[in-house]
Parts: C-alpha cells; sequence; structure tokens
C-alpha cells in the first residue's frame, strides 16, 4: 500500500471520525433538552395535582355541608309527621 493511499485512508477515518463527535454532540445537547423538557412536565404536574388536591379538600367540605343540610331537612320532616301523628 503507498503512502497516498494510507494518507487517503487516513483523512476518510478522520472525517468519519469528526462526523461521529459532531453527531455524539448533537445527541448529547439533544439528550439535555430532553431533561429540561422532563423537568418542566415533572413541575407542571406537580402543581396540578397541588390545585386538585386544593379542589378536592374544597369539595369534601361542601360535602360535609351539603351531607349535614340534608340530616337537618330529613330531622326536621321526621318531626313534623311525629308532631302531626299525635294530634
Amino acid at each position: 500500500m503507498s503512502v497516498r493511499q494510507k494518507r487517503q485512508q487516513m483523512q476518510a477515518l478522520e472525517q468519519r471520525v469528526a462526523y461521529l463527535e459532531g453527531r455524539g454532540e448533537e445527541h448529547a445537547s439533544s439528550i439535555t433538552e430532553v431533561r429540561f423538557d422532563v423537568r418542566d412536565v415533572r413541575a407542571e404536574i406537580r402543581d396540578f395535582r397541588a390545585e386538585v388536591n386544593r379542589r378536592f379538600d374544597q369539595v369534601d367540605v361542601k360535602f360535609t355541608w351539603m351531607i349535614g343540610f340534608q340530616f337537618a331537612t330529613l330531622l326536621a320532616v321526621i318531626g313534623a309527621l311525629l308532631n302531626l301523628s299525635f294530634r
């Protein structure tokens, strides 16, 4: 193999290695972007869960009040019926 052929092979090899290094850097930057996006999504999900929990707490309080009003109404109706039956 002549010196010229070896030099051409080395240049071709260097070009391929340089190409692969460039692709590796592109992949690394893409992975970094994906990591930031995943962190953003996690933060959004955390905020959403906190908001949903806060709303469920409000619904629980309203539900308790609603059950209390229904129970009081039921007692009033029973009391009225008992009052009518004893007359």
